[in-house]
């Protein structure tokens, strides 16, 4: 957003909404008790977005998009923008502290924006589409442009009914597979947990699950992918991988570290030296099935093996036969038993 005022209001804007995390709300309260002039703005805001009785159930006000329109409101009135060009272009901008009455009229402003924005949504926003996967669950599905998403388990995917060839936008809660069409150059772009990815044509992993970081892992073409609301995109090539979490790069560009990252998608799995242990942990993730070992040191044996669309039960009898070991279904887990690897 730029500086702490502006961070403060959008948190205020975050909580009337009902969309403050924990840690958001910890701050904010900290915010409130410091002065009484900001414990009074917030009261005077509260007051106002009661008596606007907006519908909490669909309305997800854009405070990114409501500041920037009042601060340019505000920096209007200061003098900051000059209807002379040339004017403009020597004035030294910046930022004035606001004293508690201004907080106190920044505050209804804020509240007026978001009231506009409880008409438009009533008024202008489209009918949405909406599909989700639940627990051990997958879904194949085709888009209006033709790309296809492949959506792994306790997924989501949203996209506006209107969704076109010139209006390529969705939202993703969880973990997609994507083969994007390419559109004459228009661009396809999703927003998760704080993330957005832009492509034109290519092809990728993302994973977004709340509370977790946020990756992408390209396969064919390239991907621009940033903070929502920012413009310090990464651009990533075929096999490279990215990692962000709260809007914070945890890893900008580097060479995907798994070999079955999508092993969930297209069933190829790859196990090169790899520990037993490190094997179950895969297989029970994309098979839903539960595995464990009859004793503890046989998860340091090792495995070298390559398998494309195999069950379970044949993966299982390849590594039995490879390593001595034997298994057999009990009560619904798969128990493997043999000679301990040290």
């Amino acid at each position: 957003m730029g500086n702490a005022q502006e961070d403060i209001w959008t948190l205020v804007a975050k909580q009337l909404s009902e969309e403050l995390s924990e840690k958001e709300a910890q701050k904010l309260d900290a915010w409130k008790k410091s002065n009484p002039e900001n414990a009074l703005a917030f009261d005077q805001m509260q007051q106002l977005w009661e008596q606007a009785n907006p519908p909490a159930d669909r309305y997800q006000p854009d405070v990114e998009k409501g500041w920037k329109r009042f601060q340019f409101q505000m920096d209007s009135e200061r003098g900051m923008y000059d209807t002379d060009a040339e004017e403009a272009k020597n004035t030294q901008i910046r930022r004035l502290p606001l004293s508690g009455y201004q907080l106190l009229s920044v505050a209804a402003s804020i509240i007026l924006l978001l009231i506009a924005g409880i008409w438009w949504w009533n008024t202008a926003s489209p009918a949405m589409v909406e599909i989700a996967t639940a627990e051990n669950e997958k879904q194949l599905i085709w888009l209006p442009d033709s790309s296809q998403v492949w959506l792994n388990e306790n997924s989501k995917l949203s996209y506006a009914a209107d969704f076109d060839e010139h209006h390529r936008v969705v939202q993703l809660m969880g973990e997609a597979f994507f083969e994007v069409r390419e559109a004459e150059g228009r661009r396809f772009t999703i927003f998760s947990e704080g993330a957005k990815t832009e492509v034109i044509g290519t092809s990728f992993n993302l994973s977004a699950y709340p509370n977790e970081p946020v990756k992408v892992q390209v396969v064919s073409g390239k991907v621009a992918f940033s903070p929502v609301g920012e413009d310090n995109a990464v651009f990533l090539e075929a096999g490279m991988q990215a990692v962000m979490q709260d809007r914070t790069f945890l890893e900008e560009k580097a060479p995907i570290d798994d070999p079955n990252f999508r092993a969930w998608q297209n069933q190829q799995i790859l196990f090169s030296n790899t520990r037993l242990q490190e094997v179950i942990v895969l297989l029970e993730d994309i098979y839903d099935q539960r595995i464990e070992l009859s004793h503890p040191d046989l998860a340091n044996c090792r495995y070298t093996a390559t398998f494309e669309g195999a069950s379970l039960e044949e993966i299982l009898y390849v590594l039995s036969v490879t390593g001595d070991l034997s298994y057999e279904l009990q009560g619904g887990t798969y128990m493997i038993s043999g000679q301990a690897c040290r």
